[in-house]
């Protein structure tokens, strides 16, 4: 994981030490580094403490937050710098490791609330798998396909999207920085982080890096489509996995050519050729509010007068 950073300076023991950088969306949430020299195996103080209740947090094996720089500390760190990509310390931690550890607990607890979020979004909302007929039915004609306003609100949409955020860049928009000068999906904006989830049920089939896609998740759905998550900054979902509809795919990044934090969501027919991504979703993720009853007084019965014997 290489994060996007801006320059920041940290003071070490009262001097100007090294100008070093740090994610914009989480530079006031991460703590000063504590000292002029890497933390390491061996050390026994409170920012030990402190970065081993991160990795704590973050899921790492470390049996308690201790304040000693032992073994599974060593261990901990280790495994960090290798699943993010990142040996810069090696197995002990300086100030660009101390930076990469707080800033992915930063992004760790953004993705917990966004899923909050998601998930409230769309508690009341109704997954619908539509056929041809029930599209025609419910999707006025003029609205078949049509691409929705760039800076609309996913939620606004009445088809539900992979993540909440909003609407950047349409499908086959005109542009130079894309290949063949037109947009093959649709993108939407979120802050890094954001989760991303699944609309429609399916198999996934690739999870890794592709090349100006970034990382990328691709679902195969049973009727031969194919749907496609890219630019995301952790891929959740593993190859081979089936997901459900609000299975957590990945988290909202700016990995692989891209210009800002983002969403590509791109999708694909049988023969793995590009389609409109909105009559996918159309006919496959359409949002289907609950029938309400009735309280029209005059579609009630009137109950019968009870006639007393006499």
């Amino acid at each position: 994981m290489r994060l996007q950073r801006r320059l920041v300076t940290l003071t070490i023991s009262g001097l100007l030490a090294s100008t070093i950088s740090i994610s914009p969306a989480y530079a006031d949430g991460v703590p000063n580094y504590p000292g002029s020299s890497a933390l390491q195996t061996g050390a026994e103080n409170s920012s030990v403490k402190k970065l081993q209740a991160a990795l704590i947090e973050l899921g790492y094996d470390i049996p308690v937050s201790n304040g000693k720089y032992g073994p599974a500390t060593t261990r901990a760190v280790s495994r960090f710098y290798a699943e993010n990509d990142d040996y810069v310390d090696g197995t002990s931690v300086g100030p660009i490791g101390w930076n990469e550890i707080f800033i992915a607990l930063e992004e760790q607890r953004a993705a917990n609330r966004s899923e909050k979020e998601y998930d409230e979004a769309t508690a009341e909302e109704v997954a619908a798998q539509l056929n041809p007929e029930q599209a025609a039915t419910l999707i006025p004609e003029g609205q078949r396909g049509k691409q929705p306003a760039r800076g609309t609100s996913s939620r606004k949409l009445p088809y539900k999207m992979p993540v909440i955020g909003e609407i950047s860049a349409v499908y086959n928009q005109k542009g130079r920085r894309w290949a063949g000068r037109r947009h093959d999906g649709i993108d939407i904006r979120a802050p890094r982080g954001t989760v991303i989830k699944a609309v429609v049920e399916g198999k996934v089939t690739f999870a890794g890096w592709k090349k100006a896609y970034g990382r990328l998740i691709i679902l195969e759905h049973s009727d031969g489509t194919s749907s496609w998550y890219a630019h995301m900054s952790k891929r959740i979902a593993k190859k081979g996995d089936y997901l459900q509809v609000g299975d957590r795919i990945g988290l909202v990044g700016a990995s692989g050519h891209t210009t800002g934090s983002h969403l590509h969501f791109e999708t694909r027919n049988a023969n793995d050729e590009k389609m409109n991504p909105v009559t996918w979703l159309q006919t496959r993720a359409w949002k289907i509010e609950p029938a309400k009853e009735t309280t029209d007084p005059a579609a009630q019965t009137p109950a019968e007068p009870v006639v007393e014997e006499k």
